[in-house]
């Protein structure tokens, strides 16, 4: 199906907008600070809302409402976990960045065990960044296909030009920004959904509310089973604490937006406001239950064997008016956007701070360094969109639990790794090395085992959830066990780089 002429007005003004943030942005930029974490200058509900916007990506967008249309709201006790984890990284992690003034999050693993642990962060955050960015424009590109009748190369093309060249002129600030008006953009998609619903089904929300209630759609628990092979509540709820407080910890998206905020208390203003993401998270799981109600009403406006995940996009294409239809395919691409350009900055800085200038091209000017992240950026931009046209060969048809897995897997124990150091002062890089060595093995074994290529007898049975869990607790503990074998670090290691030695007392400006 074509599409409408008001729905494409819609999106090209939405494009339009977003490179004019960059154009904007761009000109505030003087050095690499800059480029990376916004000259330490941005306003703490800014960088709040950027953060919220990021942690909404096109998988939260698509799959929430995919996820509760098909089944009830279980998916969303990973996200439950959140209030905890943002307590534990306010209290921990937020203000000790900002004390350290690091550019990459990765300096603090170099600080503490060596270049090997700098190198090893770096490269794993690196590679997950650029999956994460190629599979996030491959997942968005699905629906956009279908809602514009464009080909998946072409809607790849079109999103990944758009974010790579804003994000290139921009930088941090650029992505920030833009981040803002996508988290509008895209909470305004879910609630004019839920209106439409409201207003088409007899007996409106009353209605909607009493026969979800009656058949279960709102239920958050599966099954309250201690078992860690099926999906029960605690392999949801073990998945969304440790992976939350891993990316608080060690994500260098994060990281630079902790440094980006003009005061220690925006900044930590701006962690809380992640909590937003819940009643959001809630939103978009109440659109999938409000579509199952609509179908049950309107059946013959549903296509016979339509995929789950592709109910929402067909709603949006048949049910609303032109250019209110465009503006939610806007939200679309801005949920998608949003994640990536926050992965594709953070790459850069990562890539360009811990390799380029530190390995390769040492001791110039630092508006060499900018240029220089400006075409690690664009780079990036170029292969994301290889990786995502490569996964459109492969067919992947799993939006959400694709997007937990590969973020277990991926994750390679660096939550485990950073507390490792954090916590215990006796932790030393001997101890370390052999407890990521450990942590990768078991990572492997239990993703083989998963794609059924271990033997049964010799598998490790856990659920895809919760492999990033595992990995973590055998880096930390492995860790921690083979530490008390090698000399105690000495005091240039442990200075500001643990919890009992950062620095204390300090009034939060």
């Amino acid at each position: 199906m074509a599409l409408r002429i008001g729905d494409l007005i819609a999106i090209v003004l939405y494009s339009l907008a977003m490179l004019g943030l960059g154009w904007w942005t761009q000109r505030r930029i003087k050095g690499t600070e800059g480029y990376f974490v916004g000259g330490r200058s941005l306003p703490g509900w800014a960088v709040g809302l950027s953060i919220l916007a990021t942690a909404i990506s096109s998988i939260t967008f698509l799959a929430y409402p995919g996820s509760s249309y098909t089944g009830n709201w279980s998916r969303l006790v990973p996200g439950l976990m959140l209030p905890v984890a943002v307590l534990i990284g306010v209290y921990f992690f937020v203000v000790f960045y900002r004390r350290t003034m690091f550019v990459s999050a990765y300096e603090y693993f170099e600080r503490r065990f060596g270049n090997w642990g700098r190198s090893y962060a770096s490269v794993l955050f690196s590679l997950a960044s650029l999956y994460r960015m190629g599979m996030i424009l491959y997942l968005m590109s699905l629906p956009i296909r279908v809602l514009t009748g464009w080909s998946v190369l072409t809607v790849i093309l079109f999103a990944g030009v758009v974010v790579t060249i804003y994000t290139v002129m921009g930088g941090l600030e650029a992505v920030i920004w833009t981040d803002v008006v996508q988290g509008i953009v895209l909470t305004f998609g879910g609630l004019v959904t839920i209106a439409i619903v409201f207003l088409d089904v007899p007996g409106g929300p009353g209605e909607i509310m009493s026969r979800a209630i009656a058949a279960h759609k709102f239920d958050l628990v599966v099954s309250f089973d201690f078992n860690f092979v099926k999906e029960t509540f605690w392999v949801f709820a073990l998945q969304g604490l440790i992976g939350n407080i891993q990316e608080l910890a060690t994500d260098q998206t994060k990281v630079q937006r902790y440094e980006a905020a003009k005061t220690d208390k925006g900044a930590i203003g701006a962690t809380l406001t992640v909590l937003g993401c819940i009643p959001i998270w809630a939103m978009f799981m109440f659109v999938g239950t409000c579509l199952w109600v609509y179908y049950q009403e309107f059946p013959a406006a549903l296509p016979v064997g339509i995929k789950a995940d592709d109910v929402y996009p067909h709603f949006i294409l048949t049910q609303m008016p032109p250019f209110v239809g465009g503006l939610v395919i806007s939200a679309v691409l801005a949920a998608a956007m949003s994640s990536i350009d926050s992965s594709m900055n953070g790459a850069a800085a990562v890539l360009t701070t811990d390799f380029y200038k530190r390995h390769f091209v040492k001791a110039r000017s630092d508006l060499h360094y900018l240029a220089a992240a400006r075409y690690v950026t664009f780079a990036l931009g170029v292969l994301m969109m290889l990786v995502a046209y490569g996964l459109s060969l492969l067919n992947a048809d799993t939006i959400l639990d694709i997007g937990f897995f590969i973020g277990a897997v991926m994750a390679g124990g660096l939550g485990g790794f950073f507390l490792l150091g954090f916590l215990f002062r006796r932790a030393n890089s001997q101890g370390a090395l052999v407890g990521v060595g450990a942590g990768i093995l078991v990572i492997l074994w239990a993703t083989l085992s998963n794609m059924n290529l271990v033997p049964e007898p010799y598998a490790l049975s856990v659920h895809p959830f919760i492999i990033g869990v595992v990995g973590n607790a055998v880096v930390f503990l492995v860790g921690l066990v083979a530490s008390m074998f090698f000399a105690a670090p000495g005091g240039e290691k442990l200075a500001g780089m643990t919890w009992w030695t950062r620095e204390r007392g300090r009034q939060v400006s």
